[in-house]
């Protein structure tokens, strides 16, 4: 299956090389069928740190599993004043 993979803030350097989907963080990645969010973190090797997770806008828990043509998007903790 392929998806949209958007990878924000400190996370952005983690992206895989390839096609360029909808901007610079973004990219399009083909996965195996029934793919969790948490795998899809593993594979890339993101930092064990806590993380936001969206797929097409939705908030969802690493346990989430993908399907084909969604975009997941992938924020670290953010803080502000």
């Amino acid at each position: 299956m392929r998806i949209e993979l958007a990878l924000f803030a400190s996370l952005e350097p983690y992206l895989p090389e390839g096609e360029s989907a909808s901007g610079r963080r973004t990219r399009m990645i083909d996965l195996p069928g029934g793919i969790t969010v948490g795998e899809v973190v593993a594979r890339l090797g993101l930092p064990d740190q806590p993380r936001v997770c969206f797929i097409d806008g939705r908030g969802v828990r690493e346990d989430a599993v993908l399907t084909d043509g969604v975009r997941l998007a992938i924020f670290p903790p953010v803080a502000g004043g």
